[in-house]
């Protein structure tokens, strides 16, 4: 179960492309959030490196200090470039790590203000899954687990008829 997560956080968190385009910014911490940029690339890249070694069992964790480094940046980011395009991934990433390190409850709270400040991020229905299926089995928080299910639905009707069962048969369940 341990490398299913590890396998499907890496995939995730770094299969999307990077393309910084640093004139959209406001002027003001540009130079700032250029290098906070550059850092997360640099510590993705480490981090997807220890990903590998963990894949063909050169290594058994992972190296900690990346991880809080990369949280760091990626929380700085989003503090210097609000409107920056990139944000949103910062953010989900951020909280695909605190899932990873079992911080279960901070990971809803970046959820929440991923959702909060970006209301047509593109995948706004796995981020939706994944936080009531966080809320239902490792914090057991009934009442966060519908309000993420139904908001689900409600704001992504085309979900495919397995998901949408799989959902209903969970509230109703709950």
């Amino acid at each position: 179960m341990r490398w299913y997560i590890y396998i499907l956080l890496a995939l995730i968190s770094f299969g999307c492309k990077r393309s910084i385009d640093a004139s959209k910014n406001r002027k003001i911490g540009l130079t700032n959030l250029s290098r906070v940029e550059k850092r997360i690339v640099v510590l993705e890249g480490e981090l997807e490196k220890s990903y590998e070694k963990i894949m063909t069992n050169r290594v058994d964790t992972l190296p900690i200090q990346t991880i809080h480094l990369l949280e760091a940046n990626y929380k700085r980011a989003f503090q210097l470039g609000l409107k920056n395009e990139l944000s949103p991934e910062y953010l989900d990433k951020l909280q695909q790590l605190y899932l990873q390190e079992k911080k279960y409850g901070l990971s809803l709270s970046w959820t929440d203000t991923l959702l909060k400040h970006y209301p047509f991020y593109t995948q706004k229905a796995a981020l939706l899954l994944s936080a009531a299926t966080t809320a239902e089995i490792y914090l057991k928080d009934q009442t966060r687990m519908r309000y993420y299910y139904e908001r689900l639905l409600r704001e992504h009707p085309k979900l495919k008829k397995e998901v949408v069962e799989m959902v209903e048969f969970r509230l109703k369940k709950s």
